[in-house]
C-alpha cells in the first residue's frame, strides 16, 4: 500500500514537472517581441546577418519541436544551456545562488515555527480569554502586513535606530560566519513573521480540535493531570497538521523570496531571476523558473509522503 502511494505521488510529481517544463519552454514564444532583436538591441538596428547568426547560436532556426526536444533532453541531463549575456552555463549560476535562497527560506521557517507554535498553543489553551483575543489579533495583523512594509520597519528599527544589525548585504559564511548570520537575521524575520501568523492560527485550530475530542474528556474524567493531557496526548495528535502546514509553507517561500532578496540585497536565485527577466536572458529565466518550481514540487512531495506515513487514516483513504 505504502509503495503504491509513493509511486503514485512520484508519477504525479513527474507529470507536474513535465507540464511546467513545457510552459517554461514556451515563455520565449509568448513574450512580446522577437527575442533575438531584443537581445541584439532594437535601437541598434541589427543587420539581417547578425540576426541570423544570433538565431543560429540560440538554435532558434530549428523547428519548434526540434528545439523543444533538444532543450528538454538537455534539462534531463542537468544542462539548461548558456546565458546569452555572459556565456556562462546556466546550471553554474543556479548552483551558486540556489543555496542562498534555500538558506533564507529555511531560516524564515525556523523563525516562524519558533514564534507561531508557542503562540498558537497559548491561544488555544486560553480559548475565549483576553490572551486568546490578543494573539489572534496579532496573527491577523501579521498576515495582513506586506513583507516590504514589514522589512522597511525592521530596517528602520534594528539597523538605523538601534544600529544592532546591518540593513542589507551578504557575507559568505566561510569568510565570516558571525557576520553571515547577522546579515541573515532581518530578511529571515521579514519572511518568517508573516508565516508565523499562519502557523499560529493553524496551531490554535489543531489544538482546539484535539481538546474537543472524546478521549480528552475521558482522560480528564479519569483524573489525569492537565499538563500530562496537553503534552502527551493533545500536542502529539495536533502535531501532524502543524508539521504539514510548515512544510507546505517552506515550498511557498521559494516564490516569496523575490521581494525580500531585493530589499536586503541578498544574492539568491530569485534575484537572479528578476535580473534575467529584465535583460531578456531567456535560458537563465527558463532555468531559474524550472528550478524553483522543481524545488517547490519536491518539498510538497516530501511533506505529503511524511504526512501519509505518520497518519494511518490518510493511507486508508487512498
Amino acid at each position: 500500500m505504502i509503495l503504491w502511494i509513493v509511486l503514485r505521488k512520484l508519477g504525479i510529481a513527474a507529470i507536474q514537472l513535465f507540464v511546467i517544463a513545457t510552459f517554461v519552454f514556451s515563455i520565449m514564444y509568448v513574450m512580446p517581441g522577437d527575442p533575438v532583436i531584443l537581445l541584439l538591441g532594437a535601437e541598434s538596428n541589427p543587420t539581417p546577418e547578425a540576426v541570423a547568426a544570433m538565431r543560429a547560436r540560440l538554435g532558434l532556426d530549428q523547428p519548434v519541436l526540434t528545439q523543444y526536444a533538444s532543450w528538454l533532453g538537455g534539462v534531463l541531463q542537468g544542462d539548461f544551456g548558456r546565458s546569452v549575456r555572459d556565456g556562462y552555463p546556466v546550471i553554474d549560476t543556479i548552483r551558486a545562488n540556489l543555496p542562498r535562497t534555500l538558506e533564507l527560506a529555511v531560516a524564515a521557517v525556523i523563525v516562524a515555527t519558533l514564534i507561531g507554535v508557542p503562540l498558537g498553543i497559548a491561544a488555544a489553551l486560553n480559548r475565549g480569554k483576553r490572551l486568546d483575543v490578543v494573539l489572534t489579533s496579532v496573527s491577523t495583523v501579521g498576515i495582513s502586513v506586506p513583507v516590504y512594509i514589514l522589512g522597511a520597519m525592521l530596517i528602520l528599527l534594528f539597523a538605523l535606530q538601534l544600529d544592532w544589525l546591518p540593513s542589507s548585504g551578504y557575507m559568505r559564511i566561510d569568510r565570516n560566519p558571525a557576520e553571515h548570520f547577522r546579515r541573515l537575521i532581518l530578511p529571515a524575520l521579514t519572511l518568517g513573521f508573516g508565516l508565523s501568523a499562519s502557523i499560529t492560527r493553524m496551531t490554535r485550530s489543531s489544538v482546539l480540535d484535539i481538546l474537543d475530542r472524546d478521549f480528552v474528556r475521558t482522560l480528564r474524567a479519569k483524573g489525569t493531570p492537565e499538563r500530562r493531557i496537553i503534552w502527551r496526548h493533545v500536542l502529539r495528535n495536533a502535531a501532524i497538521p502543524i508539521v504539514t502546514i510548515i512544510g507546505l509553507q517552506l515550498g511557498n517561500l521559494m516564490g516569496g523570496t523575490v521581494l525580500v532578496e531585493a530589499m536586503f540585497n541578498w544574492p539568491g536565485l530569485s534575484t537572479v531571476l528578476v535580473e534575467a527577466v529584465q535583460s531578456r536572458n531567456y535560458p537563465l529565466v527558463q532555468g531559474a523558473i524550472l528550478t524553483i518550481a522543481g524545488v517547490y514540487i519536491l518539498i510538497n512531495l516530501a511533506v505529503e509522503l511524511i504526512y501519509t506515513l505518520l497518519d494511518p487514516r490518510v493511507r486508508r483513504r487512498r
